[in-house]
Protein backbone atom coordinates (compact mmCIF):
# COMPACT_ATOMS: atom_id res chain seq x y z
CA UNK A 1 0.00 0.00 0.00
CA UNK A 2 2.84 2.54 0.67
CA UNK A 3 4.26 1.83 -2.81
CA UNK A 4 0.89 2.46 -3.89
CA UNK A 5 0.63 5.76 -2.20
CA UNK A 6 4.27 6.70 -3.38
CA UNK A 7 3.82 6.67 -6.52
CA UNK A 8 0.30 8.51 -6.57
CA UNK A 9 2.04 11.09 -5.23
CA UNK A 10 4.92 11.07 -7.49
CA UNK A 11 2.07 11.47 -10.44
CA UNK A 12 0.35 14.34 -9.12
CA UNK A 13 3.60 16.21 -8.06
CA UNK A 14 4.55 15.94 -11.65
CA UNK A 15 1.60 16.93 -13.14
CA UNK A 16 1.40 19.96 -10.90
CA UNK A 17 5.10 20.31 -12.13
CA UNK A 18 3.76 20.69 -15.54
CA UNK A 19 0.49 22.51 -15.01
CA UNK A 20 2.44 25.69 -13.34
CA UNK A 21 5.27 26.07 -16.04
CA UNK A 22 5.87 25.44 -19.70
CA UNK A 23 7.37 22.14 -20.99
CA UNK A 24 10.31 24.21 -22.53
CA UNK A 25 11.63 27.71 -21.76
CA UNK A 26 13.00 30.15 -24.64
CA UNK A 27 14.97 33.33 -24.12
CA UNK A 28 12.49 35.58 -24.90
CA UNK A 29 12.64 38.32 -22.35
CA UNK A 30 9.35 38.78 -19.82
CA UNK A 31 7.46 42.18 -20.22
CA UNK A 32 8.67 44.20 -17.02
CA UNK A 33 5.36 44.81 -14.62
CA UNK A 34 2.99 47.78 -15.82
CA UNK A 35 -0.43 48.51 -16.87
CA UNK A 36 -0.02 48.53 -20.41
CA UNK A 37 -3.02 49.83 -23.12
CA UNK A 38 -4.61 47.56 -25.41
CA UNK A 39 -5.46 48.39 -29.04
CA UNK A 40 -6.42 46.02 -32.45
CA UNK A 41 -3.26 46.07 -34.60
CA UNK A 42 -4.06 49.09 -36.49
CA UNK A 43 -4.10 51.33 -33.23
CA UNK A 44 -7.97 51.28 -33.31
CA UNK A 45 -9.41 50.61 -29.47
CA UNK A 46 -11.25 47.55 -28.86
CA UNK A 47 -14.87 47.46 -26.97
CA UNK A 48 -14.57 47.28 -23.81
CA UNK A 49 -10.82 45.84 -23.41
CA UNK A 50 -8.66 48.16 -22.21
CA UNK A 51 -5.38 46.44 -22.38
CA UNK A 52 -3.75 44.16 -19.70
CA UNK A 53 -1.77 44.60 -16.32
CA UNK A 54 1.60 42.76 -15.83
CA UNK A 55 2.77 41.80 -12.55
CA UNK A 56 4.89 39.30 -10.39
CA UNK A 57 7.69 40.56 -12.43
CA UNK A 58 6.61 39.52 -15.65
CA UNK A 59 4.83 36.31 -14.82
CA UNK A 60 1.19 37.22 -14.17
CA UNK A 61 -1.27 39.03 -16.21
CA UNK A 62 -4.91 40.15 -16.36
CA UNK A 63 -6.86 42.17 -18.78
CA UNK A 64 -8.38 44.68 -18.26
CA UNK A 65 -12.38 45.01 -19.12
CA UNK A 66 -13.99 47.80 -18.16
CA UNK A 67 -11.60 49.16 -15.68
CA UNK A 68 -11.32 46.26 -13.92
CA UNK A 69 -8.47 43.33 -13.74
CA UNK A 70 -9.88 40.11 -15.21
CA UNK A 71 -9.27 36.79 -16.06
CA UNK A 72 -5.80 36.04 -14.91
CA UNK A 73 -3.39 34.50 -16.55
CA UNK A 74 0.38 33.14 -16.61
CA UNK A 75 3.12 34.64 -18.46
CA UNK A 76 5.99 32.97 -19.99
CA UNK A 77 8.36 32.41 -22.49
CA UNK A 78 8.47 29.68 -25.17
CA UNK A 79 7.60 28.30 -28.38
CA UNK A 80 4.57 29.42 -29.98
CA UNK A 81 2.23 27.16 -30.26
CA UNK A 82 1.36 27.69 -33.77
CA UNK A 83 4.67 28.62 -35.23
CA UNK A 84 7.44 27.48 -32.59
CA UNK A 85 8.98 30.82 -33.09
CA UNK A 86 10.25 32.12 -29.27
CA UNK A 87 6.78 34.54 -28.08
CA UNK A 88 5.63 35.40 -24.75
CA UNK A 89 2.38 33.19 -23.77
CA UNK A 90 -0.51 34.38 -21.99
CA UNK A 91 -2.10 31.53 -21.12
CA UNK A 92 -5.36 31.22 -19.22
CA UNK A 93 -5.40 27.45 -19.03
CA UNK A 94 -4.57 27.32 -15.16
CA UNK A 95 -5.89 30.41 -13.40
CA UNK A 96 -9.23 30.67 -16.30
CA UNK A 97 -9.84 27.10 -17.19
CA UNK A 98 -13.01 28.29 -19.06
CA UNK A 99 -11.52 30.95 -21.20
CA UNK A 100 -8.38 28.86 -21.52
CA UNK A 101 -9.89 25.74 -22.95
CA UNK A 102 -10.77 27.90 -26.07
CA UNK A 103 -8.19 30.91 -26.44
CA UNK A 104 -4.75 31.24 -25.78
CA UNK A 105 -2.42 35.02 -26.35
CA UNK A 106 0.72 34.95 -27.92
CA UNK A 107 2.83 38.55 -27.61
CA UNK A 108 6.35 39.54 -29.27
CA UNK A 109 8.57 42.78 -28.61
CA UNK A 110 8.08 45.60 -30.97
CA UNK A 111 11.54 45.55 -32.19
CA UNK A 112 11.11 49.65 -32.86
CA UNK A 113 9.74 50.07 -29.31
CA UNK A 114 10.51 47.84 -26.43
CA UNK A 115 7.01 49.08 -24.41
CA UNK A 116 5.26 47.84 -27.30
CA UNK A 117 4.15 44.34 -27.79
CA UNK A 118 1.95 42.78 -30.97
CA UNK A 119 -0.05 40.16 -30.25
CA UNK A 120 -2.34 37.19 -31.50
CA UNK A 121 -5.53 35.44 -30.01
CA UNK A 122 -5.84 31.93 -30.72
CA UNK A 123 -8.76 29.47 -30.54
CA UNK A 124 -7.64 26.41 -29.15
CA UNK A 125 -10.76 24.42 -28.27
CA UNK A 126 -10.43 21.75 -30.91
CA UNK A 127 -6.77 21.21 -30.08
CA UNK A 128 -5.67 23.03 -32.63
CA UNK A 129 -4.38 26.95 -32.78
CA UNK A 130 -6.08 28.63 -35.55
CA UNK A 131 -5.65 32.35 -35.13
CA UNK A 132 -8.76 34.77 -33.90
CA UNK A 133 -7.20 38.00 -33.75
CA UNK A 134 -4.78 40.22 -32.84
CA UNK A 135 -3.97 42.94 -30.22
CA UNK A 136 -1.09 45.48 -29.32
CA UNK A 137 0.21 46.55 -26.23
CA UNK A 138 1.71 49.51 -24.82
CA UNK A 139 3.06 50.91 -21.37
Amino acid sequence: MKRTSAVTLLVLTAAGAALAAPAVASATPLPPDGVYVGTDPSGAPVPFWQGKTITGGGTAATNRVLGADVLPADVYSAPSIATGADVIHVDYGRLSPALGALVHDEMTVDPANPNRYTGTVYFVGFGGAAPIGGFTLTR
